[in-house]
Parts: structure tokens; C-alpha cells; sequence
């Protein structure tokens, strides 16, 4: 697979995860979080906003090779 095909799938799969991964986040943060405590709601938006780093920086180290 050339570099060029590994990009374009790449960043058709880190669109698809970002925008699942969104969903998923605001689908919990509204169901779960939305009544809890203040502190309890900046942890979880600190912790999710920064997890869907880990599996894009995976695709664009593929993507990279």
C-alpha cells in the first residue's frame, strides 16, 4: 500500500473515530454527568477531551509509515 493510499484511509478512518467518539462522549456526558457534582463534570470533559488523542495519534503513526 503506498503512502498516499495509507493517508487517504487514514484520515477517512480519524474523521470516523472522532466523530463516533464525540457521540459517544456527549450521549454519556448527558445521560451520566450532566447531574453530578461540578468537579465530578470538569473531570470527565478533561478525561474524555483528552483520550480520543491516543487512538489518532495510533492512526496517524500508520499513516506515517
Amino acid at each position: 500500500m503506498t503512502q498516499r493510499t495509507r493517508k487517504f484511509f487514514g484520515m477517512i478512518l480519524l474523521v470516523s473515530w472522532v466523530i463516533f467518539y464525540a457521540a459517544v462522549g456527549m450521549t454519556i456526558g448527558a445521560a451520566v454527568v450532566a447531574n453530578a457534582n461540578g468537579w465530578v463534570q470538569i473531570l470527565f470533559f478533561i478525561v474524555t477531551g483528552a483520550i480520543w488523542v491516543v487512538p489518532a495519534g495510533l492512526i496517524i503513526r500508520w499513516m506515517e509509515k
